[in-house]
């Protein structure tokens, strides 16, 4: 009988040792170095400043029930046109009251005032990784 119980604690503890060793595997696979969690953030571009050399701070502000979010872009960084710009000239140019339609811009190019879907990098100090304009 003290056999029986005693195979079945040691039992019981290598499968409790088993279940926590696989538990400390799941939570190294999800805390990997390779994945990381992105932000967006859809709003007029409020402010434009410069941060170092070759480097702007953007601040977007979202509609009125989220806060101000300033995202860190370098210059030269290209931004994209949204899915509801029309990269096609209409007309001849002459419906077109933007005169950027047609040519591809630098984060550096933006101005107050414009709509813009930045995703960032939170992690990173807000780093921009994608900006698009609309």
């Amino acid at each position: 009988m003290q056999r029986i119980a005693m195979v079945m604690c040691v039992s019981l503890a290598l499968l409790t040792s088993a279940l926590q060793a696989q538990a400390d595997r799941r939570d190294m696979n999800q805390r990997s170095p390779g994945t990381r969690q992105l932000a967006a953030v859809r709003g007029e571009v409020s402010k434009i400043a410069g941060a170092s050399k070759g480097m702007l701070f953007i601040t977007v502000k979202p509609a009125k029930e989220f806060s101000e979010v300033t995202v860190l872009a370098r210059e030269n960084d290209f931004v994209g046109a949204a899915a509801g710009r029309s990269n096609e000239p209409d007309l001849l140019g002459l419906l077109s009251d933007d005169s950027r339609d047609d040519e591809t811009i630098t984060a550096a190019e933006l101005n107050e005032g414009d709509i813009v879907s930045v995703i960032y990098d939170p992690q990173l100090q807000n780093r921009a990784l994608e900006i698009y304009v609309h």
